[in-house]
């Protein structure tokens, strides 16, 4: 059984800082990984990181990770999901109706621009 370590508050934020977690869940972007495929006998002779191994009958693949690279499509966000609910606080605490819409400018300093009424 493995045993799964417990990040710090101090390492989460960190890690934000860095680029590669969401701001609202905190969660970690996905990885950007490649696929090799060997014959089973054959070793793998690289500077990637090897994430996961499946074996096959006569052939086996590899996933392989530069350990620095992460889709960042939503980038701060890690989906349109996390956007909504980041508008919608944004909404609430500034005392804007529902009815405005809104269009977030810079998010680490929660500045917007009120477009239509």
């Amino acid at each position: 059984m493995t045993r799964r370590t417990v990040k710090t508050v101090k390492q989460i934020i960190e890690e934000q800082r860095q680029g590669n977690r969401c701001i609202v869940c905190h969660k970690k972007f996905q990885r950007k990984t490649q696929n090799k495929y060997l014959t089973c006998d054959e070793p793998y002779h690289g500077n990637l990181i090897v994430v996961k191994k499946e074996k096959f009958s006569n052939s086996e693949t590899l996933t392989l990770w530069d350990g620095e690279s992460y889709h960042d499509t939503h980038k701060p966000f890690c989906g349109k999901g996390c956007a909504y609910v980041y508008a919608q606080f944004i909404i609430k605490t500034q005392g804007i109706d529902d009815i405005t819409t809104v269009r977030l400018v810079d998010v680490h300093s929660s500045t917007y621009e009120v477009i239509a009424k």
